[in-house]
């Protein structure tokens, strides 16, 4: 890899997509802010099967690859240099099968996707330096007819000098179905860093041995990078996992020599109940824990050079994000993360209100179902002083602050407000239905529902003409 001083920081600027899937007429998911700059968190919000998934693996296949020409195209550069190599979107590399997956179905369509990416500037506020900014464009366009491929012609725009630089991205991405893993990173085969996003029974690399590797190698005299290294993941751990909070209280034992040995071994965790091996910690630590190293050796192979590869630019694509977390932690893991890793860009999926209300400075994006097709639209605001069943109760998720059968005894008792002139029995369920809802929590107090009555009497005699 090269070195980082040279390597120019890459994020997605947007996405566009017709007829791909269940979207239908052409939509755009922004990644950028009202200054055109790429906004370091996307949320993207919508209930389950309206295409969020879909759009993260668009970005993953619109990401700019290397791939070889061959014989007859290859070209004799200005430098003198022949080019084997040309610049062009990864679906380019996808099968027959793949590219009929994305076809809308119904009828002859266009099936069209375009990403934009910007090239040259580092999040980071105040003195981050933006040098010789460029936008990069891929584009994949394809004839389909009832859900199958008949053709496809993909497009693609660079700018034309440092191709490599472009194609040089550091893109990782976390699927719903993400698991603590089994492969190890010594055997000289690197993981596909975006494979969970797309197989469900792909693994990521064992966050057990990695750590344990590190501290061995942090022990050999002299090596002052790994002995860094492993600081970095343990401070980084420590930031993200609740109740982790200092790095001495996760200790490194190593590897287990005999199983019947009673002396510690492995990675284990100071927790309010005790010394807690990895494997025994609850699902959501061990997931989370699981993909954050993953994350973190991946930048450090990736940038190999640097001296601070964690602080490098990267794209992190991460669906439900909010897999396993206890609220309280879906409060906190985006600012957690930032502060993790500064450079990053991350674009995730979620379905927590909770996740939605933490998103301070994020842009927030809701996919909704509407006529047959699924529409984008990105919320104006941020919501971070909403209470979380106001932002239930809003546009990003439309669903009632109450259970379905309370909203049902809700509705009855407005209905009987309605009614000017209301019989005996009418007058008897009202009160019984005004009793019930009297009992809940945060109910609503009777003089605010006289306030109402009178409101309501007034409409409907105003309705009536009287």
């Amino acid at each position: 890899m090269r070195d980082s001083q040279v390597r120019p920081a890459i994020y997605f600027n947007s996405i566009e997509l017709e007829n791909v899937r269940c979207f239908g007429h052409k939509q755009r998911l922004d990644l950028s802010d009202e200054c055109g700059k790429p906004v370091q968190w996307t949320l993207i919000l919508g209930d389950n099967g309206v295409g969020k998934t879909t759009l993260l693996q668009c970005l993953a296949w619109m990401r700019p690859v290397l791939s070889p020409l061959g014989h007859s195209e290859k070209n004799e550069g200005q430098d003198g240099r022949t080019s084997e190599f040309r610049t062009e979107p990864a679906l380019n590399g996808e099968d027959d099968s793949t590219l009929d997956s994305l076809v809308r179905t119904g009828g002859d369509v266009s099936v069209n996707i375009k990403a934009e990416l910007r090239i040259g500037e580092k999040f980071g506020g105040e003195g981050t330096e933006s040098v010789n900014i460029q936008y990069v464009t891929t584009e994949a366009e394809m004839k389909g007819r009832n859900g199958r491929l008949e053709d496809s012609t993909r497009a693609r725009k660079f700018p034309p000098e440092d191709e490599d630089s472009i194609a040089d991205l550091a893109m990782f991405a976390y699927g719903a179905a993400r698991r603590p893993g089994t492969v190890k990173f010594d055997r000289g085969v690197r993981p596909d860093a975006l494979v969970s996003l797309f197989r469900d029974s792909a693994e990521l690399y064992d966050a057990e041995e990695i750590l344990l590797k590190l501290d061995h190698r942090a022990q050999k005299p002299g090596d002052q990078q790994d002995i860094e290294r492993l600081q970095r993941v343990k401070q980084i751990l420590a930031t993200i996992l609740p109740d982790i909070d200092r790095t001495e209280n996760i200790q490194i034992f190593g590897p287990a020599v005999f199983d019947f040995s009673s002396e510690p071994s492995g990675v284990r965790f100071q927790t309010p109940y005790g010394l807690v091996p990895l494997s025994s910690l609850s699902l959501g630590y061990q997931t989370t824990l699981t993909w954050i190293v993953d994350l973190a050796l991946r930048l450090f192979e990736h940038y190999s050079e640097s001296p601070d590869p964690l602080s490098e630019p990267g794209i992190v694509l991460i669906d439900n994000i909010d897999l396993h977390l206890h609220p309280r932690w879906q409060r906190r893991v985006m600012e957690n993360l930032t502060a993790c890793f500064p450079a990053a860009q991350f674009i995730a999926t979620a379905h927590s209100p909770l996740i939605a209300q933490a998103a301070e400075n994020a842009s927030l994006a809701v996919l909704r179902e509407e006529d047959g097709q699924v529409v984008i639209k990105r919320h104006p605001q941020s919501v971070n002083t909403w209470r979380a069943d106001q932002i239930l109760a809003s546009d990003l998720f439309d669903i009632p602050a109450r259970s379905e059968p309370v909203q049902k005894l809700i509705k009855e008792r407005d209905e009987l407000l309605d009614k000017i002139n209301r019989n005996q029995l009418e007058e008897e369920r009202l009160k019984c239905l005004e009793d019930r809802l009297e009992q809940l929590p945060t109910a609503e107090a009777s003089e605010d529902r006289a306030a109402m009555d009178l409101i309501r009497s007034v409409a409907a005699r105003l309705r009536d003409g009287g």
